[in-house]
């Protein structure tokens, strides 16, 4: 049952990246979906693709930052949906624990 989730996880990522990808113009951008994929499928081991996620994923929001601060390309509002989704997914589906609860008095207090 846990194969079958983290299987339609990854699956769903993998989507959401295509998309992704079909509605970007600028060659960075698509290039940076790409290393996010191409990071996530790089093994057929399915627990090695479900531990890629997270990293690959931020990655690609790093990328996408450095390219909008260096104003190399603008985002449109249904890709950044698509990058919200992703992220919020990814929070969601592959969270590794709760390390960020020993932070909660810091943030909130």
């Amino acid at each position: 049952m846990k194969e079958a989730k983290q299987k339609k996880n990854i699956q769903k990522v993998n989507e959401l990246l295509a998309e992704l990808y079909d509605l970007l113009d600028h060659q960075a951008a698509k290039a940076a979906v790409q290393n996010a994929y191409n990071k996530i499928n790089a093994s057929d081991k399915l627990s090695v693709q479900y531990a890629e996620v997270h990293e690959a994923i931020e990655a690609l929001k790093r990328e996408f930052s450095r390219l909008s601060l260096a104003k190399k390309t603008k985002f449109t509002r249904a890709q950044e949906e698509i990058v919200s989704q992703l992220t919020v997914f990814t929070r969601r589906s592959f969270q590794k624990g709760f390390e960020g609860l020993g932070m909660v008095g810091v943030w909130f207090g």
